[in-house]
């Protein structure tokens, strides 16, 4: 059959074949949740509830122990130690700040590890390596604030499609 419009031939577009880390275990909503110990998000919007819900100190713990962050990490890019203990044993919820500031490193580190195939201490030990391109700093040094996590982001886009070595 000729799907000819004005002589211009088309075809068929191929059938879409989700790649593995897009199945709902392997994304990088599903991987940002569980370093933070949250369940059931599968998306953006179950990110923004939750975090329109509160985060407790409990997810700062569990993103300390499954991301493999030092406590002077925890204390650099999401509140200082005095803050955190203060907000642990008044059980009071993170600002949303603090919790902001947790999930963007829970999601670049997501995206670390979604990069170098789930190979998590080689995702860790890439976000503590200096880098030329962003400075002589250390991806992890970047996300204390947004923009540095965007070009940390741009740093691993950029190894995914073979243009960084």
């Amino acid at each position: 059959r000729d799907w000819s419009v004005t002589g211009v031939q088309t075809c068929a577009l191929p059938i879409y074949r989700p790649l593995a880390f897009e199945s709902d275990e392997e994304s990088l909503y599903a991987i940002t949740a569980k370093l933070l110990g949250l369940k059931a998000v599968h998306s953006e919007v179950d990110l923004i509830e939750r975090l329109e819900k509160g985060l407790t100190i409990a997810t700062v713990h569990s993103l300390r122990v499954r991301a493999n962050l030092s406590d002077a990490e925890i204390y650099q890019l999401i509140a200082p130690r005095r803050t955190l203990n203060r907000r642990e044993a008044s059980g009071q919820l993170l600002s949303s700040e603090e919790a902001d500031k947790a999930v963007r490193v829970a999601r670049v580190t997501a995206r670390a590890r979604q990069v170098f195939a789930g190979q998590s201490a080689y995702a860790a030990a890439w976000l503590r390596q200096p880098n030329t391109s962003l400075g002589d700093r250390t991806p992890l040094q970047l996300l204390a604030t947004e923009s540095g996590a965007l070009a940390v982001e741009e740093q691993l886009i950029g190894i995914e499609h073979g243009m960084f070595a």
